[in-house]
């Protein structure tokens, strides 16, 4: 059955879908801020060990369990969801107050097939503002849309697109690639979404923001995203266990 755009002056109902692996620490955080803001708030887990999925049920959310890998754990939740829009967030993420309800009133305007959220980085480290600063640009300039700026699409929009490709990594710029051909695709500047600085903090912000740019580049010029991903992990699981050991 084909999907049809959101049409009409109420704004749409949201279902926001959460990947976890772990998440046991950060996901109440970002739960709570979802509160009474969403349809649906769907969690998919990729085989946690420390209580995710029993903290995810506590708070009132749908588990679904898959195999891990993002973009398949993203994938299964838009299967699951029946709302108007999807808001696809990472676990370590919180929503400001009113941060849902800006964005369904932003797509009460059908023309907007897609749109991230105003991206903060929850640290007062002053490079942290040209980061996000630098997302916010990007996905207001080129529309380019990264899972750490909270991805919102329209249901019909993510079926024409394809849906996250089965992807351990990049799952989020191949998907935003194919929105950008839809429609519009902007910033919600009213709704604001503050990200965890704990990659950063925990690999270095120079060392991890250079890692990410190589491997994107790599990705771009046609490399198997499997085989970056092993990369990707690889360096950061060397970094903590330096950290963890010193």
């Amino acid at each position: 059955m084909s999907e049809t755009p959101f049409h009409g002056s109420e704004p749409p109902q949201l279902a926001v879908i959460v990947p976890t692996l772990n998440e046991a620490a950060a996901l109440p955080r970002l739960l709570a801020s979802l509160e009474g803001e969403a349809a649906e708030v769907i969690v998919v887990d990729g085989g946690s060990t420390d209580g995710t999925q029993d903290r995810a049920r506590k708070a009132g959310a749908q588990v679904l369990c898959t195999e891990p890998g993002r973009g398949r754990q993203l994938a299964a939740g838009a299967r699951a969801a029946t709302a108007d829009l999807f808001a696809f967030l990472h676990a370590d993420s919180v929503l400001e107050p009113g941060a849902l309800a800006a964005v369904r009133t932003a797509f009460a305007d059908s023309e907007l097939v897609a749109a991230g959220l105003k991206q903060v980085i929850d640290s007062d480290r002053i490079i942290f503002r040209w980061i996000e600063s630098a997302a916010n640009r990007r996905v207001r300039r080129k529309g380019m849309i990264y899972g750490d700026s909270g991805l919102v699409v329209q249901r019909s929009a993510y079926r024409a697109a394809g849906g996250f490709p089965a992807f351990p990594i990049f799952e989020d710029v191949e998907l935003s690639s194919h929105l950008r051909g839809l429609g519009r695709v902007g910033l919600i500047e009213s709704a604001t979404l503050r990200i965890s600085s704990r990659r950063w903090d925990r690999e270095g912000v120079v060392r991890c923001t250079a890692r990410n740019w190589l491997l994107r580049a790599a990705f771009f010029f046609g490399l198997e995203p499997h085989r970056l991903a092993g990369h990707y992990e690889s360096e950061a699981s060397a970094t903590f266990g330096r950290t963890r050991g010193r």
